[in-house]
């Protein structure tokens, strides 16, 4: 596990800026100051101290959590700090103290205990409002002078006062000056460490001291001074108003500490307590924490006053300077990714796949060798009678007979019999709702595969050598052993009763007795929500994947194809040439099969057509069956939208495009953004009837000729995510099918 909690500190702390891994800031700094605002004051910069947060609970007891995250968080606070004292670029200069902040944030949040957790909240909600008030006002400042240099600006407060009030306000929070809630937090985070770290202590209020020192500096440099001030244009109130808003926010939170007390406490709640109670508050009085609080105050403005000394004492001591350091790294790491690129990047998929596969059986076959993490004989638990057996050895059979097959279809096919076979394994151990959804992809999967190799060479090429193809059998045999055998351990390794066992009595509660599908739409409904968002998006990247250039339109209607399009008429069917039906003429006659010119004479299955425009209207009733029942049989909005793609998919390959656009007279967009829209409403819809997302609720109605129905928001829910399947079939069957056709008849 250190090695593990390692990486992900390496991660956290490398997305943060801490050291050694912030050399990447100030290159970073390129961009808008808004745009500056937001990610290096509230967002992105933070994301790395917010995972440590939420860590920091549960691993702080860890051997490598506290030394770790102490020791380069006080690195960074002070190191960063004490660089901001030289810089003269007003940004980079708040560059430098995001990174000092960010070390001290670090250093409360992964000390693991509840005071210093909430002082790192505070200083992290504090942090977020002073930075980006005076990321702005840089901003300001550029766009009014021309520069953000503070050896060429001087006395901005008489041009720009409201500016210089928004300035001090903000910085006296970043500051730590009282009534701010900069001072909260920081009074917090000195109560944390009080009595128990003295050399921490020592740091944090050092740290402090630098942070106020280029307070002083980026107030006094920009605005104060004597002589000509700057020129410089007075900006607007508009202007003016987000670094207000900020910066006042900074300042009234400060005196409603108390009042922000609780929400921030909550945060801190997972992590330990400390030895006595501690509250939020703009004022604790003459105590400790006061005392240290006027010492940082009073070194940071010694430090400010001595600015020369320390400027000429740091150009002294400076070894590297960290944007050089940073430009050259990256220089040298794009041209090792380039050679390395050059190397393996050969061009060939079944290449780079063999690579990523071999290092995973690799790596874990070792693990498992070394490890030897095998249960007894007695614990394993392979079948539960011979059916399993044979319906496994089977579907391995099947497999094999895949690999050996030299067919594309014949491949494609073989391959179907080993889905199918897991189906049956499915089947035999009670799971019909898996079975059914195994039978039905395989079946959409066999017709997706058919689509596409309408336009590719009937055998596999014979150019690969044979030990090529042994290699690969051999990789895909180890790849599927590795993935059964880490399933049977994962399953055995288990030492706590599983979550599914509380699925029956949940799912009752939700009114239904299908507990698959009730855990699908209820219980685990944010991952279904996911799920169907891919599945939508899935469908536009199969379009923009074939469209790249060029959208190919949906095929017409056949009804309103013209004259010119051949039509079979039921009844008053002329003669049928090779050119197809002749369209009807007569009154009272109605066109039934649209297929005509699509196809060729010799190509039409007119047995096939008849049959699926027949069933058609049978299985898309069938798919509602298996929507509305869901709740207490096998089915569901994913089902039962595959059993009506499947429906469209037969119309589509029994007569055509002009089949498919008669099945389905509907836009694709129409259907996956009513189905995401649906999903989406019914999810969020639960801050209204209820106090969550995709909380639940039922109503029963009682309907004239209907009856009594009972309604509930997972039915909704489920139909959703059925018309999103829905129309990612009917997509691929445009995209794939549309286009196969086309450029067939190009």
């Amino acid at each position: 596990m250190s090695v593990a909690l390692v990486l992900v500190l390496a991660g956290a702390l490398s997305k943060s800026a801490i050291v050694p891994f912030g050399l990447w800031l100030p290159a970073a700094m390129a961009a808008p100051t808004p745009v500056s605002a937001l990610l290096h004051a509230a967002a992105m910069v933070k994301a790395g101290v917010y995972l440590v947060a939420r860590l920091s609970p549960a691993f702080s007891g860890a051997a490598v959590w506290r030394p770790a995250v102490l020791v380069l968080g006080t690195a960074a606070m002070v190191l960063a700090g004490w660089r901001a004292l030289r810089e003269t670029d007003l940004k980079l200069l708040l560059a430098y103290g995001t990174v000092s902040q960010l070390g001290f944030m670090t250093v409360l949040l992964g000390e693991g205990g509840r005071v210093a957790a909430l002082a790192g909240f505070t200083i992290l909600l504090a942090h977020a409002l002073f930075k980006a008030a005076l990321f702005l006002v840089v901003g300001i400042i550029d766009r009014c002078t021309g520069t953000r240099d503070l050896r060429e600006l001087n006395g901005l407060a008489r041009t720009a006062p409201w500016l210089c009030a928004v300035a001090i306000a903000a910085a006296a929070s970043m500051a730590g000056i009282p009534a701010t809630l900069g001072f909260a937090g920081k009074e917090a985070a000195y109560e944390a460490f009080i009595g128990g770290r003295p050399v921490l202590l020592g740091f944090l209020v050092l740290g402090s001291a630098f942070t106020a020192a280029y307070s002083l500096r980026f107030v006094w440099g920009a605005f104060a001074g004597v002589g000509e001030p700057t020129p410089a244009t007075r900006p607007g109130p508009l202007f003016l108003l987000p670094p207000a808003l900020l910066a006042a926010g900074g300042v009234v939170l400060g005196l409603l500490a108390s009042l922000m007390d609780a929400p921030l406490s909550r945060e801190a709640a997972p992590f330990p307590g400390g030895p006595y109670d501690y509250h939020l508050a703009p004022w604790h009085g003459l105590g400790e924490a006061l005392q240290l609080t006027a010492l940082s105050l009073g070194v940071g403005a010694l430090l400010f006053l001595a600015g020369r000394s320390v400027a000429r004492l740091q150009r002294q001591l400076t070894l590297f300077e960290p944007e050089t350091v940073y430009r050259r790294a990256m220089q040298g790491l794009n041209d090792f990714a380039l050679q390395v690129t050059g190397f393996v990047q050969r061009g060939s998929l079944p290449g780079y796949l063999v690579v990523i596969l071999l290092t995973a059986v690799s790596l874990t076959g070792v693990v498992l060798l070394v490890e030897s993490p095998w249960p007894t004989p007695a614990a394993w638990h392979l079948w539960d009678g011979l059916p399993q057996v044979a319906a496994a050895v089977l579907t391995v059979a099947a497999a094999a007979a895949a690999v050996r097959a030299r067919a594309r279809a014949q491949t494609v096919v073989i391959a179907g019999a080993s889905g199918y076979g897991v189906a049956v394994l499915f089947a035999l151990q009670g799971a019909p709702d898996l079975a059914l959804t195994q039978i039905l992809m395989e079946t959409a999967s066999l017709i997706v595969f058919v689509l596409v190799l309408r336009g590719l060479p009937e055998d596999f090429p014979r150019t690969a050598p044979s030990f090529r193809r042994r290699l690969h059998v051999t990789v895909g045999a180890l790849t599927g052993l590795l993935a059964a055998t880490v399933t049977l351990l994962a399953v055995q390794a288990r030492d706590a009763p599983p979550i599914s066992t509380g699925y029956p009595d949940a799912a009752l509660d939700a009114g239904g007795t299908n507990v698959v599908a009730m855990v699908l739409v209820d219980i685990r409904a944010w991952d279904t929500l996911g799920e169907s968002a891919v599945v939508a998006l899935a469908a536009l990247g199969v379009t923009s994947m074939i469209y790249a250039r060029r959208r190919v339109a949906p095929p017409p209607r056949a009804a309103d194809a013209g004259a010119g399009t051949a039509m079979w008429a039921v009844p008053g069917m002329s003669s049928l040439g090779r050119d197809g039906p002749s369209p009807p003429t007569g009154p009272g006659e109605r066109r039934w099969l649209a297929a005509g010119r699509t196809l060729a004479a010799e190509r039409r299955l007119i047995v096939m057509e008849v049959v699926a425009r027949i069933t058609f209207h049978t299985v898309l009733l069938f798919s509602l069956y298996l929507l509305f029942t869901a709740h207490s049989a096998p089915g569901g909005g994913f089902v039962g939208g595959i059993v009506a793609g499947l429906a469209l998919a037969i119309r589509y390959l029994a007569g055509g495009p002009f089949e498919l656009a008669e099945a389905a007279p509907v836009k694709v967009g129409l259907l996956l953004g009513l189905g995401v829209t649906i999903t989406s409403g019914t999810a969020f819809g639960g801050l209204v009837w209820g106090d969550a997302i995709l909380e639940s609720a039922a109503w029963d109605l009682h309907l004239p000729l209907l009856g009594h129905l009972h309604v509930t928001t997972s039915l909704l829910f489920d139909v959703g995510v059925y018309l999103i399947v829905l129309g990612l079939i009917l997509d691929i069957l445009n995209a794939l099918g549309a286009e196969v056709d086309r450029q067939a008849a190009a």
